[in-house]
């Protein structure tokens, strides 16, 4: 019998089908490797393809010793089956959930997580009814202490477990639970404060409820910060679709585009990091099931010598956009969504669009390393020094002079640029720099170039700062 579209039964008999040949499974490199050199002898010269994984299989020799793909499929078929399997046993426990009157989100059906426990969502919703009102006496008078206990016991549950509990969380539960996590004086705060309680609730509920759930249970709960305020009048937020980054990866020259907020510093320290480890953004956004992303940004130890802190903060796909549905602030015409993500996760971490607005390269990086990167004259860093820094792989940005005190034509002032490169065999030695703008942008009548190449003296006449992290990214 299907459920809701799957059939389980059949597709146990595939994962076993697959298990049960895995062994005999032949090396596809031979395969593939002949094929292209048949289908290439046919294309009179033109090449059999321009797959950079399948370029280097063409006249192979020894297949065997291709690192592009998996010499033997035996593996990948044991996986996928041992996958598929896992799959199969939590949708049927969904099932038999849902015959017992509970709700599982259909987003998160076929998730591969263990089988959800019926006894462990029953004794969550016992927990919730007589830990919600809790009070932590004299020092927790005005804190969210009871949402902080369910908070820590809900924590147990696997994403299916934790949405069919919040689908049995009645109006009155809600209510409860809303009114506990009270208003909170400021955002994503550290420790067991009621801003760092009201943090950890709203990254839960988002990263692991499910749409369905998400829509219902958002408006019951207002005292969570579901998307960071904006700052541009007659902005709403509207679902913008797209894959987190092209098939390339990161590609600042094309994702990175400033919109109508002055967070060049912040921009541009990701784009500086970047620049060092190309992976970085990869590695600090997590993609979820249910569609949102998590992005972890760091926090300071608070004494020498303490580690950083990392911190999660987890946004949907729905962006500021106008009244023509483009996004106000970092732009997404690239189709790679990744800057405008880490920027709303940034404002949500900061307590919106506005508190981002203005800031430093070194303030930046800290956040996003969690190193205590530093600020200097630019009277003080010469180029070698960059070149030096930029070698060990760290980070480097560099802030323009303010208003009237920029005499470089390509040169925004007050602006924050990240640092691509120091040629110190240039004559004379230069530093390329990159505008968060991207290509095309006005300064009055003037198109600003997304690069800019400067000497050192050009460097030190029109620049106020420059910041870079004390170690490499």
């Amino acid at each position: 019998m299907s459920f809701h579209g799957f059939d389980t039964a059949r597709i146990r008999a595939m994962a076993a089908h697959m298990k049960s040949v895995s062994p005999t499974a032949r090396t596809v490199h031979g395969d593939v490797a002949g094929l292209l050199l048949e289908v290439q002898g046919l294309m009179d010269g033109k090449p059999a393809t321009t797959s950079p994984l399948l370029e280097p299989l063409v006249g192979q020799v020894l297949p065997m010793f291709s690192t592009g793909l998996p010499g033997s499929l035996q593996g990948e078929l044991d996986d996928t089956s041992a996958s598929i399997g896992r799959r199969c046993a939590q949708l049927d426990s969904v099932q038999a959930l849902e015959k017992q009157g509970y709700t599982v989100d259909p987003g998160l059906y076929f998730d591969d997580e263990p089988p959800l426990d019926e006894k462990k969502i029953k004794d969550a919703l016992a927990y919730f009814d007589d830990h919600i009102g809790d009070s932590g006496g004299f020092l927790w008078s005005n804190s969210a202490q009871g949402a902080k206990e369910v908070l820590d016991d809900f924590a147990k549950l696997s994403p299916a477990e934790l949405d069919a509990v919040m689908s049995r969380m009645s109006g009155s539960r809600l209510k409860k639970l809303n009114d506990q996590l009270g208003e909170g004086s400021s955002w994503w705060g550290a420790g067991d404060s009621d801003a760092a309680v009201k943090a950890r609730w709203q990254n839960m509920l988002q990263s692991e409820c499910g749409p369905a759930t998400l829509a219902r249970i958002r408006p019951e709960l207002g005292n969570l910060k579901w998307q960071p305020d904006t700052t541009v009048d007659g902005a709403h937020y509207q679902p913008v679709d797209g894959p987190l980054f092209g098939t390339t990866g990161p590609d600042l020259m094309n994702d990175l585009r400033q919109g109508q907020d002055g967070d060049c510093w912040f921009l541009s320290s990701l784009a500086a990091i970047t620049e060092r480890d190309p992976n970085w953004p990869q590695e600090h956004i997590k993609q979820n099931p249910n569609g949102t992303c998590t992005v972890t940004f760091y926090r300071k130890g608070l004494l020498p010598g303490m580690p950083p802190t990392p911190v999660q903060v987890t946004v949907d796909n729905q962006l500021p956009v106008d009244s023509n549905g483009h996004p106000v602030y970092a732009d997404t015409r690239s189709g790679a969504t990744w800057v405008a993500i880490y920027e709303k996760a940034f404002a949500q971490y900061s307590g919106g669009y506005g508190r981002i607005d203005g800031g430093w390269g070194d303030v930046g990086m800290s956040d996003l390393t969690g190193q205590s990167a530093t600020r200097h004259s630019p009277g003080d860093v010469s180029f070698a020094d960059i070149s030096d820094r930029i070698g060990k792989g760290e980070a480097v940005t560099i802030g323009t002079n303010g208003d009237g005190d920029v005499h470089d034509g390509r040169l925004v002032s007050g602006h924050e640029y990240s640092v691509e490169r120091v040629d110190m065999n240039a004559h004379p030695p230069t530093i390329t720099i990159l505008n968060p703008w991207g290509s095309g942008q006005y300064e009055g009548t003037n198109v600003m170039p997304q690069e800019v190449t400067l000497t050192e003296d050009q460097y030190r006449a029109n620049l106020d700062e420059v910041s870079f992290t004390p170690s490499g990214v």
